[in-house]
């Protein structure tokens, strides 16, 4: 290799220029310019070296450059369907009216609908409405007059109304009235039989139709039976 080449060259040098330092005394003999010839050395190696790395550089492959990198390109966005369940309205077709509940007042104990046919039992207790034995339904009063309206009501359970039930009022326009109360044996109602029940009321003073209704209560306070109703209208 030219580098060996090179060290040899060198040793070469030195080896001259040492039997040049023990000659010393003797009677000088023509010699080469050491400076020229050092210079022509140093020169002989830089230029094997500078084609050595030529040589190498040409030897190794230049790394190439890494380019951008590509963007993965994203998939479109599916468009998603969504198919309606819905039925088209049809504003030519006019559903079922639902009925309008009818609401209670506040205060007012709920009682079944009058009837002479149909009644409301608890227990062993129960009754309905037979007649009206005064005030027929209608009849004209004046403004404050006092008037007993009665009504015959059947005892229709399996027990006796005794001490404690009453015809008590229920609902409507009470007229001044109270409740029919049972304190005596007298009054007592055994089953299967009727009693003509009367309660004292008074005309309001101002014209207009009246109508206040009255059930049966079981000594307990529990509402039972058929509706008795009074309707009067007062006039001037």
């Amino acid at each position: 290799m030219r580098t060996n080449e090179f060290l040899a060259l060198a040793t070469g040098v030195l080896l001259a220029a040492g039997t040049a330092s023990c000659n010393i005394g003797k009677a000088p003999a023509p010699t080469a310019d050491v400076n020229a010839v050092y210079t022509s050395v140093a020169s002989t190696m830089i230029a094997g070296l500078n084609d050595q790395l030529t040589q190498t550089a040409q030897a190794v492959p230049p790394t190439a450059l890494a380019g951008p990198t590509e963007l993965a390109t994203l998939p479109p966005v599916p468009t998603i369907l969504v198919e309606s369940t819905l039925a088209p309205l049809n504003t030519n077709a006019i559903g079922p009216v639902t009925p309008v509940v009818a609401l209670t007042p506040v205060g007012v104990t709920p009682v079944a609908a009058a009837t002479t046919s149909s009644s409301t039992a608890v227990g062993c207790a129960d009754s309905i409405f037979v007649a009206d034995t005064t005030i027929p339904d209608g009849t004209a009063e004046k403004p404050g007059t006092v008037f007993t309206k009665t009504w015959r009501m059947q005892n229709t359970g399996t027990c006796t109304w005794g001490v404690g039930f009453k015809l008590a009022f229920a609902y409507g326009s009470e007229m001044g009235g109270g409740n029919f109360n049972i304190t005596r044996k007298y009054d007592f109602v055994a089953p299967g039989a009727t009693k003509d029940i009367g309660v004292k009321l008074t005309a309001p003073t101002v014209p207009n139709t009246y109508k206040g209704c009255w059930k049966m209560q079981t000594d307990q306070g529990y509402w039972f039976g058929g509706i008795a109703c009074v309707t009067i209208k007062v006039v001037p």
